[in-house]
């Protein structure tokens, strides 16, 4: 389920100090967008009210700003970033993906 942004509560942070994400009263389990101008500048997973999965931000040129993934509140996988003309400027390895 895709949801945007502006239709999310977030709630107070987790004991982690990560965003805790409900729709119409429920903790929410999907994907959630922001668009800008109708072009998307914003998708993170979400499951059970958390962050989980990848994170993605453009420019609001639609050209791709910012890409990583999250679970329990820990960066995983590689993170990239990108110049507004689409050049890669920076990549981290975070390594595998936390199991607890």
């Amino acid at each position: 389920m895709n949801i945007s942004f502006d239709d999310i509560e977030i709630m107070n942070p987790d004991i982690g100090g990560g965003s805790v994400y409900w729709y119409q009263g429920q903790p929410f389990t999907g994907k959630i967008v922001e668009f800008k101008n109708n072009i998307l500048i914003g998708e993170i997973s979400v499951v059970d009210s958390h962050t989980e999965g990848r994170v993605a931000f453009y420019y609001d040129n639609g050209q791709m700003e910012s890409e990583y993934f999250k679970k329990f509140n820990q960066t995983y996988g590689i993170y990239k970033r990108w110049d507004e003309n689409g050049n890669l400027v920076k990549e981290v390895n975070y390594g595998a993906e936390p199991f607890y």
